[in-house]
Order: structure tokens, then C-alpha cells, then sequence
């Protein structure tokens, strides 16, 4: 399992699809912002909450934070 797909069950709960979008999963904009935070804690790369919340899955997360972004 990779960062992406963990922290996804971590936020969303263990039963979480990691192929199936945020919203759908019982993801808002608090559980948006706890992945943004944990992110940045183990990655050092910033990740806008609205990102999150439009996320159609963990691979979704796992290609932010692959992504070259200004500044960083």
C-alpha cells in the first residue's frame, strides 16, 4: 500500500474504496483538511484542501504529490 492509499484509509476509515472519490467515501472538508496536514507532515509538499475534496481516489492524492507545483 502506498503514502497515498494510507492515508486515505487513515482519514476516511478502513473501509474506504480508494478507487471511488473523497465525497463519496465520506470524505468533508475537515477529513480534507486532516489529509492536507498528514501530507505535509510526512511529504513536505503542500496540497490545496479543495484538491482533496475532488478527488476521484487515492491515485488521485498519490498524482498531487508527483505533480511539480510553483514553490515547491
Amino acid at each position: 500500500m502506498d503514502l497515498a492509499e494510507s492515508l486515505w484509509s487513515e482519514i476516511l476509515g478502513p473501509d474506504a474504496d480508494t478507487g471511488t472519490g473523497f465525497l463519496e467515501n465520506g470524505g468533508d472538508s475537515f477529513r480534507a483538511v486532516l489529509l492536507t496536514t498528514r501530507l505535509y507532515e510526512l511529504t513536505g509538499r503542500e496540497v490545496e484542501y479543495l484538491d482533496v475534496l475532488e478527488a476521484d481516489g487515492a491515485a488521485a492524492i498519490a498524482r498531487l504529490l508527483t505533480t511539480d507545483t510553483p514553490g515547491s
